[in-house]
């Protein structure tokens, strides 16, 4: 199989309850992030899970929030701050274009797909992939996903970034030698496991 045909299934299922599942996925992700001080989130599109009130409590709580800012093939981080304004690809943005050199701690980002090896499959821009790739230091990566689509198949580049940690309504899955996906986990979370045989 190859990466785009797999990124067509993940994009073409239908995700129900997305408020349900947001909500539930919502309260990982807090618990997760509130152990943090500068964290880079992303203001969702209709098919991500609806993080919103995550931001808006950590903001309460003094937490320096950062999402992205498209510039050129990547992006730039900046402060959350509002308003936000809808721009390419029905992305919002903050009106703020000011570039922060802060080092984030944590770094939350939405994903269509994911391997075995924690691989991300994204919606085919490069963006965040061109953005890690120029950090010089390491945060921690979780990846966010509404409901699991995983391939058995190894689909991914070697450019593609890799997860620390996986995170979908019924899936939370470290990285780890010994510890990577389970049928099982497919099965629990009414996920699909996608390989070359099941399509």
């Amino acid at each position: 199989m190859e990466k785009s045909e797999f990124r067509k299934i993940c994009l073409g299922r239908k995700v129900y309850n997305r408020y349900l599942l947001s909500k539930k996925i919502s309260n990982e992700i807090y618990n997760l992030a509130k152990n943090y001080k500068n964290i880079l989130l992303f203001i969702p599109l209709k098919n991500e899970t609806d993080i919103r009130g995550v931001i808006n409590r950590l903001r309460r709580e003094k937490k320096n929030i950062f999402v992205p800012f498209m510039q050129d093939l990547s992006f730039k981080m900046v402060k959350y701050q509002l308003p936000l304004k809808k721009k390419k690809f029905s992305i919002f943005e903050p009106v703020n274009k000011q570039q922060t050199l802060q080092k984030i701690d944590l770094a939350i980002v939405p994903i269509v797909g994911i391997t075995l090896d924690f691989r991300r499959i994204g919606f085919g821009k490069g963006m965040y992939d061109r953005f890690f790739a120029k950090l010089k230091y390491k945060p921690k990566v979780i990846f966010l996903q509404l409901s699991p689509c995983i391939s058995k198949e190894n689909v991914a580049d070697k450019f593609d970034i890799k997860a620390d940690e996986y995170i979908s309504f019924n899936i939370r899955r470290k990285n780890e030698r010994f510890n990577n996906f389970s049928r099982f986990d497919i099965i629990r979370s009414r996920g699909l496991l996608y390989s070359e045989k099941n399509g």
